[in-house]
């Protein structure tokens, strides 16, 4: 090999390693969720609601449990218009119950929708910190490894801290 060829090697191997070196990143999403204050504040008010509305059904369900309980008690004395009017009672709570269920638990439910309402502007918040740390620190990726992406890295990559540090002093707004 000449010595041009030489170069010209040289050279194409540094183009080709500088066109793939790349600064790569890592953050944990669970760990930012939890140590986030406005995120657990979110939580906390989510499940106030949750149990809220878990109690609401609880009550509609041991009503109806209580009303199939007595109809079938008395079912063999009462007469068939009461016998009726006892089913039309009980099947008129079992599809409230039902409805209930589709309209605040289901998966386009009430809680659903304030669990979106409540999260979306935390998330989008996280995001943006996600996005600036990146930006100012030069990276180019930024993974998260508890979406399973990443199976080893160093510890030296976890950018977790750094985005929790950007959250708290709010500069991602």
């Amino acid at each position: 090999m000449g010595r041009k060829t030489t170069l010209l090697l040289a050279i194409g191997l540094f183009w080709v390693s500088g066109a793939f070196a790349q600064k790569l990143g890592y953050i944990n999403s669970e760990t930012i969720l939890g140590e986030f204050e406005e995120f657990r504040e979110a939580q906390s008010k989510l499940e106030v609601e949750g149990r809220r509305i878990e109690a609401e059904y609880y009550a509609m369900a041991g009503q109806l449990d209580s009303l199939q309980q007595e109809y079938e008690r008395q079912k063999f004395i009462l007469t068939e218009a009461n016998r009726k009017a006892k089913e039309t009672e009980i099947k008129s709570l079992s599809d409230r119950l039902r409805r209930f269920q589709v309209e605040k638990l289901g998966p386009q439910g009430e809680i659903y929708q304030k669990q979106q309402q409540i999260a979306a502007p935390i998330l989008d918040k996280i995001n943006r910190a996600i996005k600036k740390v990146g930006q100012e620190y030069g990276y180019d990726f930024i993974f998260d490894t508890v979406q399973g992406n990443i199976l080893y890295a160093k510890d030296s990559y976890d950018l977790t801290n750094v985005v929790l540090n950007e959250l708290r002093k709010g500069g991602a707004k």
